[in-house]
C-alpha cells in the first residue's frame, strides 16, 4: 500500500517536472513584442493554465502560492529580474518538483534498504518538500528585494546632495536629475534614469515622482519625493529642501544601522553563551577533575 502511494506521488512529480520543462512554441506576438514597446506578451503556460483552472474552481482567488502576485511582481520589478510573474511561478514549480523528487528518491532508497517508513509520514515529507522548494525561491527573491531597497536608501542622501548642488548652481530639476544619472551608478540612479526617460516622453515630473515612490516602497524615498513635490507645487527653494531631505535620509540610515546593530548584538551572544562560555568552564574545571581522580 505504501509503495503504491509513493509510486503515484513519484509519477506525479515526474509529470509535473516534464510539463514545466517542456519547450514552448514562440508565438508571433512574443517575437515582435520587444520591438513594438516596453511590454512582453507571454503565451499560456502550465503555471498560467493551472492558475486559471484554480480560479475557475473558485477555491483560491487569486492563485498565489508562497506569496501574492502583487508582492512577487513588485519584488521582481525591484530586482530587475528578466522573469515575469509567470516565469517566476514556473521557477517555483520547478524548484518544488526537484525538491519533491529528491525526497521521493530518499523514501524509495529507505524502503529498498528494508527500514520502511510510515505511509502518512512519507506523504507529509513529500508535501513538505514541495512547499520548501517553492518557499526557497520566494525567500531568495525577498532577500534580493530587501538588499536592493537597502542599497537605494544608502544612496539616497548622496544623490539628494548632488541634486542640491546642481539646483543651487542654477540648473532646473530635470536637468539636475539628468546630470546625476549621467555621472553616477547604482540601483537608485537607474530608477532616476527611468524617471527622466518618462518625463522626456511626456509624463509630468510630479506624476513620475509619485510613481517612483509607489514602485520602490521605501519610506525614506517616499518622504523625499513627497517633500520635492510640495516644493515644486508651492515654489519653495529646491536646494534647501533637497539638503534638508539629505540630512533626514542620513538620520534615517543611522537609525537603521542602530536597529541592525541591536539585532546583530543579540545574534552574537548565541555563540558566546553556547560555545565560548562552556569551553571556558570546561578548561577551568578540567585540572580540578584530574586532581580529584588522582586523589581517589
Amino acid at each position: 500500500m505504501s509503495g503504491g502511494i509513493l509510486g503515484i506521488a513519484f509519477a506525479l512529480g515526474l509529470a509535473l517536472i516534464g510539463q514545466v520543462l517542456r519547450p514552448r512554441k514562440v508565438s508571433l506576438a512574443n517575437r515582435i513584442g520587444p520591438y513594438v514597446g516596453n511590454f512582453q506578451v507571454v503565451s499560456p503556460s502550465f503555471a498560467e493554465a493551472l492558475a486559471t483552472w484554480i480560479k475557475e474552481l473558485g477555491t483560491l482567488e487569486p492563485w498565489a502560492p508562497w506569496a501574492t502576485d502583487e508582492v512577487v511582481t513588485h519584488q521582481l520589478r525591484l530586482v530587475r529580474s528578466p522573469l515575469n510573474l509567470v516565469g517566476f511561478r514556473r521557477s517555483q514549480l520547478i524548484a518544488a518538483g526537484w525538491s519533491a523528487l529528491a525526497m521521493a528518491i530518499w523514501i524509495l532508497l529507505r524502503l529498498g534498504s528494508g527500514k520502511g517508513i510510515n505511509p502518512l509520514a512519507g506523504i507529509i515529507f513529500l508535501l513538505a518538500a514541495l512547499a520548501t522548494g517553492g518557499w526557497f525561491q520566494q525567500w531568495r527573491l525577498n532577500e534580493s528585494a530587501k538588499s536592493v531597497v537597502q542599497t537605494i536608501e544608502r544612496q539616497l542622501p548622496s544623490v539628494l546632495e548632488l541634486l542640491a548642488f546642481a539646483v543651487a548652481a542654477g540648473e532646473p530639476v530635470l536637468l539636475a536629475l539628468r546630470r546625476v544619472t549621467q555621472t553616477c551608478t547604482g540601483p537608485f540612479v537607474a530608477e532616476l534614469r527611468e524617471l527622466v526617460y518618462a518625463v522626456n516622453s511626456g509624463e509630468g515630473l510630479v506624476a513620475a515622482l509619485d510613481r517612483l515612490q509607489a514602485d520602490l516602497g521605501s519610506q525614506a524615498v517616499s518622504r523625499s519625493t513627497h517633500a520635492l513635490n510640495l516644493a515644486l507645487e508651492r515654489g519653495t527653494p529646491l536646494a534647501q529642501v533637497l539638503r534638508a531631505q539629505a540630512s533626514d535620509a542620513r538620520a534615517h540610515e543611522a537609525r537603521m544601522l542602530l536597529i541592525l546593530a541591536g539585532k546583530k548584538e543579540t545574534a552574537m551572544m548565541l555563540p558566546v553563551i553556547f560555545l565560548i562560555l562552556p569551553m571556558i568552564v570546561g578548561v577551568a574545571l578540567y585540572p580540578g577533575l584530574l586532581a580529584l581522580q588522582a586523589m581517589q
